[in-house]
């Protein structure tokens, strides 16, 4: 399995890329975080400027990648956030750059997922396939990662995530804190290699 271009097509028909983020993509980054919704639920800076996401395409993810490219990256140890950029693809008219989707090492085989989405394209299963084919990679027993488990966040209240995480498998655990969200209560969930995906309805939404 090639990491550098993973593609699936959702349920009503798009096909959904992942691929490195490339310094053209700055622009269009910088727009789609103007929205309150990524800002109010995710760790992006509020207000967003044109220099954080020169930063976060230009230098954050850049990092796991080399690593990737040079043969030293390791899934074992904690290091640099790997980040797709999700895009639509093919001739539909939302076939452009829409959100991000991030595996983030731990250390010891253990993972930890994030994503955002443009607001225009929610709902229309776009981020969903591109987690099912994240997890793909993560536990594949031939691939990169071969992830004991993923883990899942988002703060209290972001329902709209937490919809997508239970969807691809995620068993609630409860809520917790983390240092990148400082004090604010947050939902957690995990997903096992060895576990059972399908989907449960134990979640407080």
């Amino acid at each position: 399995m090639d990491i550098h271009q993973l593609s699936a097509v959702t349920r009503g028909g798009l096909r959904v890329e992942l691929t490195p983020f490339t310094p053209d993509d700055v622009d269009r980054v910088c727009l789609l975080c103007q929205d309150q919704e990524i800002q109010r639920w995710t760790t992006v800076p509020s207000p967003y400027a044109t220099k954080d996401a020169q930063w976060f395409v230009c230098e954050y993810v850049p990092k796991a990648w080399r690593e990737i490219d040079d043969g030293t990256f390791s899934a074992a140890d904690e290091g640099a956030e790997l980040v797709w950029a999700v895009r639509v693809a093919g001739d539909a008219p939302t076939a452009i750059l829409w959100g991000s989707l991030g595996l983030k090492r731990l250390g010891q085989g253990r993972l930890e997922i994030g994503w955002w989405l443009g607001a225009e394209v929610r709902g229309q299963g776009i981020m969903q396939t591109g987690v099912h084919k994240v997890l793909e990679a993560a536990f594949s027993a031939e691939g990169l990662f071969q992830a004991t488990e993923v883990i899942w966040h988002a703060l209290v209240g972001n329902e709209p995530s937490a919809r997508v995480a239970q969807r691809a498998g995620f068993r609630y655990t409860g809520v917790t804190t983390i240092p990148m969200h400082g004090d604010k209560p947050v939902w957690e969930a995990v997903i096992r290699r060895d576990g059972d995906e399908t989907p449960v309805a134990s979640w407080p939404i």
